[in-house]
């Protein structure tokens, strides 16, 4: 351990000589006239079990079964979209939103005195864990957040050690979303990982979320195909010049829930899990 210079030494013994008071901690209050305005932020009240007495919206999107982990969730609240005039009119307390909402919007929030939790980028399983924390300590629920957080790390465990009775077989697999796919630097490439399978776009060089073009589709060969099931009109349709894929024809296509997939919450890990039973049958019996 290299010495201390004199002069940090010397600072350091006054110090611990000095008594002086501890600061006091500044904590924000618990809200009580909460609005949601993401799936994200709807998903989390009801998981941590917030009092619907503190809730006075969610987002429009709470009833959509399609895209929602906790679909009807705090009935007869009123569903709001980013509607600044309807959000101040509920005097609310605590806002929460999403990094995608416009910035004019969430400066005029913040310029109404209006607090905002906000659900920032969530590239990774690291993000999600820690807006997890972030958000059940703000709502006064850092007990039950805690156990989210270790239920989620439990499972993506359960998961990769499952990964061990199949080491020699890892598929490459295309996640595909109506002309997008997933490549490395996102979240369902992290959770192709855990699954103990290889994403095909990120061995293509590919980052994010990011198009790729109906010829590029056709002609790569993944062993499966991943296809999301969910749109605003219905389930999305695969192209059919990319149907020549040898896994389509040999119907090797998988499908699973898009709000889990997608899932900003906890509730991906199941994502990792479904995938990993669903692509290595034969070795997580």
């Amino acid at each position: 351990m290299r010495p201390l210079p004199i002069a940090a030494a010397l600072l350091l013994s006054l110090g611990a000589c000095k008594k002086t008071d501890p600061a006091p901690a500044v904590t924000a209050p618990v809200p009580q006239r909460i609005v949601s305005i993401t799936i994200t932020g709807d998903v989390i009240l009801d998981a941590l079990q917030i009092s619907p007495s503190r809730v006075q919206a969610v987002s429009a999107l709470a009833d959509d079964e399609g895209i929602h982990e906790a679909a009807h969730c705090f009935p007869g609240k009123p569903r709001m979209n980013a509607n600044l005039e309807k959000i101040l009119s509920l005097a609310p307390d605590l806002v929460i939103v999403g990094s995608f909402h416009d910035p004019a919007f969430l400066d005029a929030l913040s310029k109404a005195g209006i607090p905002l939790l906000k659900l920032e980028d969530p590239s990774s399983i690291a993000r999600v864990r820690d807006f997890l924390r972030t958000a059940s300590v703000r709502l006064g629920a850092a007990h039950k957040g805690d156990s989210l957080v270790a239920w989620m790390d439990s499972t993506l465990a359960a998961v990769r050690a499952r990964n061990q009775a199949c080491a020699s077989d890892t598929p490459t697999v295309l996640y595909w979303s109506d002309g997008y796919t997933a490549g490395s630097q996102c979240t369902v490439d992290e959770l192709f990982q855990a699954a103990g399978v290889r994403n095909l776009a990120a061995m293509q060089g590919r980052k994010k979320a990011t198009r790729i073009s109906t010829e590029d589709l056709a002609s790569s060969e993944p062993d499966w195909l991943l296809l999301s099931n969910w749109s605003h009109q219905g389930e999305i349709p695969y192209p059919d010049q990319a149907k020549r894929q040898k896994a389509w024809k040999d119907g090797y296509v998988l499908k699973i829930p898009s709000k889990l997939l997608l899932s900003t919450s906890h509730r991906l890990a199941l994502a990792a899990d479904t995938l990993q039973k669903a692509l290595h049958k034969d070795c997580t019996k």
